[in-house]
């Protein structure tokens, strides 16, 4: 998918200050670019990076952001991709949206393409062991790490908890407060603690068609 320029031009027209808001946000993410790399962080940034606000990136792992993603933040509640071991990876698809999202990652985090992320936290580590240790205080102790993904399309709502493990299915909505602690399906809105499904979504035609094409291309012999 690349960008509508007739679209973007039209849209500029209409409200002229879209066109500074969109050329501060992408010299604040040139600058961010910079940053970066002259502090020596393992920090992969595609094209068109737009970013609004405070992004705050520490760890020695790696965190990656694909083309046309975009950063809203505020100096109280910055986004901030954290990594906490070596072979730590976070990794953003195209076009995804981060707005004051906290991000804490031993292992790895991956969010698909098209994803939106509200001022959540997601972790995929619990950072602390949940029986008691005779080492210490559990703050001195290490937790179990397991992977989480974030399907393409999805939205993750604010003051919501993403944990360790879990798997968002595409195009599904994790409601406002919510904790999720194991895998949500696909096309499916989940809100509670723990979360559960508290509706189902129909495919939009686009996706229905696109879906029903590849799978009439598969059966082809």
């Amino acid at each position: 998918m690349t960008m509508d320029w007739k679209k973007a031009f039209r849209r500029t027209l209409e409200d002229p200050r879209l066109a500074f808001d969109t050329a501060r946000g992408l010299l604040r993410g040139h600058y961010y670019r910079l940053k970066f790399r002259l502090l020596g962080r393992q920090v992969v940034i595609g094209r068109f990076f737009r970013v609004i606000g405070p992004l705050d990136i520490r760890g020695p792992g790696r965190v990656e952001f694909g083309d046309y993603c975009t950063v809203y933040s505020s100096r109280l509640r910055p986004t901030t991709p954290y990594t906490h071991s070596p072979s730590a990876v976070i990794r953003f698809g195209n076009r995804v949206m981060l707005t004051r999202t906290r991000l804490g990652c031993e292992n790895r985090i991956e969010v698909a393409d098209d994803a939106g992320l509200a001022e959540a936290w997601i972790m995929d580590s619990d950072f602390h062991a949940v029986e008691p240790s005779a080492e210490g205080p559990r703050y001195n102790t290490k937790g179990v790490s397991k992977p989480v993904f974030i399907g393409p399309n999805a939205w993750i709502g604010a003051g919501s908890m993403v944990l360790k493990g879990v798997r968002v299915g595409a195009n599904s909505i994790v409601g406002a407060g919510a904790v999720v602690a194991s895998n949500v399906p696909p096309d499916t809105v989940v809100f509670g603690n723990p979360a559960r499904v508290v509706w189902r979504l129909r495919r939009a035609p686009s996706q229905a068609t696109s879906e029903q094409a590849a799978s009439s291309t598969s059966a082809t012999p």
